[in-house]
């Protein structure tokens, strides 16, 4: 009885299924050549696997699988064929020129990771029960392009590993570039702010912030802005209610409309003289915006903001490789010129 629970056992640690299932979390680090690698950005996202190798440089067994490791390495197109492999260093005193030394000696040429460029990013999730049992060193993980990872995998599974990862096809991102419509001069860019969050949630809530071209454009799902359930964009006004785009020409024409001379010529115009938001134009918008102008406050009345977009929101469905272009009018409470 004894001989058979314990057979039972051994069969349970050698089980394919044995191994932890969850989502890899994203890291970057800089290999011990210099160059810089991020897992979503340069390998998950662009459909690729990734295969890591915890070790460190003193390790008998770790050793003693090195050319196995670098057989399997070329074997799966060193790097060329949709995987890249990493050797992770799980030790604080494997420095660069360590990790060199153990590559030339023992032929490694795949991705090496050690202290000084940020192993410990990789490795400590592991280490400390995140992902499950640390299975120590050698130990292999395979990560799939849609972030799903299997830790535990034992070196003679890597191939069914890498073959099951290859068919969970990752998110293909798609660019979103805001389309924002403003009427006179521009807006100062700290009057108006831009986030992404999750459908009737602040959390996470991202700023989108313009590119080196002026635009509001961004990556999604990506590093800076991560895949979220229901994405939303919401523009917030940090400006008090008083800018130099109200002047008394404003309340002439908002007059005019009141009393049918001449109406407004567009529908964000209605809006834009609301300024205490009751759904309607009247006398007390014009008293409202007068007390702004000449100074009397600095701030509309029932939580006004100086600026409101429409529509309040814009949610989006991201489609793989696609560009959106969400369509955003900002208008300037109180001006109508």
């Amino acid at each position: 009885m004894k001989t058979f629970f314990k057979l039972f056992i051994f069969s349970i640690f050698l089980s394919p299924y044995s191994y932890c299932q969850t989502n890899m979390h994203d890291f970057s680090v800089t290999d011990v050549h210099g160059k810089q690698h991020k897992l979503y950005n340069d390998y998950l996202n662009q459909g690729k696997v990734v295969v890591i190798k915890f070790f460190f440089t003193s390790c008998p067994p770790c050793i003693a699988n090195a050319p196995l490791w670098q057989q399997k390495y070329v074997q799966h197109g060193s790097g060329t064929q949709g995987v890249e492999f990493f050797s992770v260093t799980t030790i604080t005193s494997d420095y660069d020129p360590t990790i060199q030394g153990f590559e030339a000696i023992y032929n490694q040429t795949m991705k090496g990771i050690s202290q000084d460029g940020g192993a410990q990013t990789i490795a400590n999730p592991f280490k400390n029960g995140t992902y499950g049992s640390w299975w120590g060193t050698p130990s292999f993980a395979v990560i799939a392009p849609d972030r799903s990872l299997v830790y535990g995998v034992q070196f003679s599974q890597l191939d069914a590993a890498i073959a099951t990862a290859k068919t969970k096809v990752g998110v293909v991102p798609s660019t979103v570039n805001l389309q924002v419509s403003t009427f006179g001069p521009d807006i100062p860019s700290d009057h108006i702010k831009f986030f992404i969050s999750p459908k009737g949630s602040n959390s996470p809530k991202i700023e989108i912030k313009k590119n080196a071209q002026g635009e509001y454009s961004f990556t999604y799902p990506s590093v800076t802005v991560p895949e979220m359930i229901d994405p939303e964009i919401t523009m917030e006004s940090y400006a008090q209610a008083y800018t130099s785009q109200i002047t008394a020409s404003d309340l002439v024409v908002i007059q005019k409309h009141i009393l049918g001379l001449t109406l407004f010529d567009a529908a964000y115009k209605l809006v834009a003289a609301d300024v205490n938001s009751d759904g309607k134009v009247t006398a007390s918008d014009i008293v409202n915006i007068k007390k702004v102008i000449i100074g009397l406050t600095n701030e509309y009345p029932n939580s006004t903001p100086s600026y409101k977009s429409i529509p309040e929101k814009i949610s989006f469905t991201a489609s793989a490789g696609v560009t959106i272009s969400p369509e955003f009018i900002v208008v300037k409470m109180g001006n109508v010129n």
